[in-house]
């Protein structure tokens, strides 16, 4: 095995010189050959592009359990002013949407 890699390295050339094109072209098939063997064995066959959930507004809410999906829940109303308070102290109003 050692004598045929030795003769295999005789017919190799020290160094090539290559265009730029044909480098380019070189560059371009690898990245491509790459990405498609990437997708043809990667775990992932079905690919979804956005969440398809709906937007859950008006007559079309699919819980259709009577609650107006836009309205603030209960629990909501009471934690909201504590929470606009801690955002005023923690931000010193910067912004300047805590004036009262």
């Amino acid at each position: 095995m050692k004598e045929k890699w030795e003769i295999y390295k005789t017919t190799l050339e020290e160094s090539k010189t290559m265009s730029k094109k044909e480098f380019l072209l070189i560059i371009t098939v690898c990245v491509l050959g790459g990405m498609v063997i990437g997708m043809l064995f990667s775990p992932r066959k079905h690919t979804t592009i956005g969440s398809n959930n709906g937007n859950n507004n008006g007559s079309n809410n699919q819980n259709n359990n009577n609650n107006n999906s836009g309205s603030l829940t209960p629990d909501f109303k009471k934690e909201l002013p504590e929470m606009i308070e801690k955002h005023c102290k923690k931000n010193d109003d910067k912004k300047g949407c805590c004036k009262k």
